[in-house]
């Protein structure tokens, strides 16, 4: 169940902090120099998802699908054999959760189809 919870919540606040915490905390003196050297990886990261936030987040969404379809080498790697019935029993015992899920991937995907859309020069 933690399990479950981790994935689901970690990808939204991974996507809260890049495109909502840190350019704040950039922007606070004291954080500049940190933020500075920090900018080499994560230009990377910015420069590998081609700029675009909407293609970032359908990477993380992706890993999240390719982690639910490796759930039994994961369980077997983790030392848990019955992690992918788990994970079903989960979703067929409260299917609010996979509701959730969607819900939740949908609106963070219309946030940042939209804030692309906003910062996209007019012709």
């Amino acid at each position: 169940m933690k399990i479950m919870l981790l994935a689901l919540i970690l990808p939204g606040l991974i996507c809260g902090y890049a495109l909502i915490l840190r350019p704040m905390l950039s922007r606070i003196p004291e954080f500049q120099k940190f933020y500075a050297e920090a900018d080499g990886f994560w230009a990377k990261v910015w420069a590998w998802c081609g700029k675009s936030a909407t293609v970032a987040w359908g990477y993380i969404v992706g890993g999240i699908g390719t982690t639910f379809a490796l759930l039994d080498p994961i369980g077997a790697m983790i030392g848990d054999p019955d992690l992918k019935s788990s994970v079903t029993d989960l979703l067929q015992s409260n299917p609010k959760v996979l509701g959730y899920f969607a819900m939740a991937v949908s609106l963070i995907t219309i946030f940042v189809r939209l804030r692309t859309l906003r910062s996209s020069p007019k012709a």
